[in-house]
């Protein structure tokens, strides 16, 4: 990466809009052992890195989800059932940054560490998208600049070609960290069972 120095500002953005439909539950409100509804904790790891604002992204179930987060800003799609690429939308529209941290509810068990060390590599450099890599494998988390968040508004929502896995494939630099949950995709009662002990 080529190094510079700048002072930037980093938004959050909790990505918690989905279904649940294999959990049975709403992700978002998940009881972790702090006592805290998952897209809280998550929330509070992104302040704990350096993120401000930060926005917590619902759609489906929102009304029952949302009087639970308070004191956390709400961001609402309306048309979370077309997938991820609208709710990353959201997300950015609710703040003006320089660049933003984006996490989704479901990738649990991730350090505060891993996003603070992910925020300290945006101010130093050139690239527009950073992905956080475990193992050669692209963790769920990512930065992306104002630049291209520019360019990410633009996309078509309903387009099957706007994915944005692809999108950030080739437009990103990696940067491995060693932790493991940066792979974690926590999707049924099996699956938040193991990972909710990996939390404090």
């Amino acid at each position: 990466m080529n190094h510079i120095v700048r002072s930037m500002k980093h938004a959050g953005i909790v990505l918690a809009a989905g279904a649940s439909s294999r959990m049975g539950q709403p992700k978002a409100l998940l009881p972790t052992p702090g006592g805290v509804p998952l897209a809280i904790h998550q929330a509070r790891l992104l302040q704990a890195a350096g993120c401000a604002p930060v926005i917590i992204v619902l759609g489906a179930q929102a009304n029952r989800i949302r009087p639970q987060l308070a004191g956390f800003q709400v961001a609402l799609n309306k048309e979370w059932g077309t997938g991820r690429v609208s709710s990353v939308q959201t997300g950015l529209r609710a703040a003006a940054a320089d660049g933003y941290i984006i996490l989704p509810v479901d990738t649990v068990g991730v350090q505060a560490g891993t996003l603070k060390r992910l925020r300290e590599t945006a101010d130093t450099t050139t690239a527009h998208a950073i992905r956080p890599t475990f193992g050669g494998k692209e963790g769920k988390v990512m930065w992306i600049s104002a630049t291209l968040a520019a360019t990410i508004l633009q996309l078509d929502p309903k387009n099957e070609n706007s994915r944005l896995d692809h999108f950030f494939r080739t437009q990103s630099e990696q940067l491995p960290c060693p932790d493991p949950a940066l792979l974690n995709n926590v999707n049924t009662p099996e699956d938040w069972e193991k990972a909710r002990g990996t939390l404090r």
